[in-house]
């Protein structure tokens, strides 16, 4: 089964804010840099013995959620103390656990593109990581992606085209 650990942000407005300006840059730093990190040992407190893949999404309500896949969920009080046990950082209101969140519901090609994204967050926001197309940055791997689905470039144009529409339609609704 699949838990979260949903997070609420003390001042999510401000914390997004400076989050957004921090996390794309060429090198992340900051507050999201501290977000990653702790999402990072609240997972890697579990591996490999007690989850599999994990994935975080940020949202409206929870502010973000940890989605966790739990090997075996008679571990589950052992799961939460572990959790408990990480300390948050100052910008965290609170944390907690929800269960049977229904995760396993999406295909595993989404439930591992998740996976592989909130893996590559976490190598993003290391200090081993090294900004530049010639390394693997997002704009690299992102071509690749596309690669992968639309074979010339031009349909990869088409698509940050459709994903500009999509952006433009989502900015405008009042939140």
């Amino acid at each position: 089964g699949w838990i979260h650990l949903d997070i609420y942000f003390k001042d999510v407005k401000e914390t997004m804010l400076r989050m957004s300006h921090e996390a794309i840059r060429d090198k992340p730093k900051g507050t999201y840099v501290k977000l990653m990190a702790y999402l990072k040992k609240t997972v890697d407190s579990l591996l490999p013995g007690y989850i599999g893949r994990y994935f975080f999404l940020f949202e409206p309500r929870p502010h973000l959620f940890l989605a966790l896949e739990v090997k075996d969920m008679k571990k589950i009080e052992a799961i939460k103390r572990k959790i408990l046990r990480i300390e948050k950082p100052g910008f965290i209101a609170s944390a907690n656990i929800m269960l049977n969140t229904g995760d396993g519901g999406h295909p595993e090609t989404v439930l591992d593109f998740f996976y592989a994204g909130t893996k590559y967050a976490f190598f993003r926001a290391s200090p081993s990581y090294k900004p530049g197309y010639k390394n693997h940055d997002e704009t690299k791997l992102i071509h690749c992606f596309s690669n992968q689905l639309f074979i010339e470039p031009k349909n990869e144009i088409a698509f940050h085209k459709k994903c500009l529409k999509i952006w433009d339609a989502y900015s405008d609704t009042p939140q």
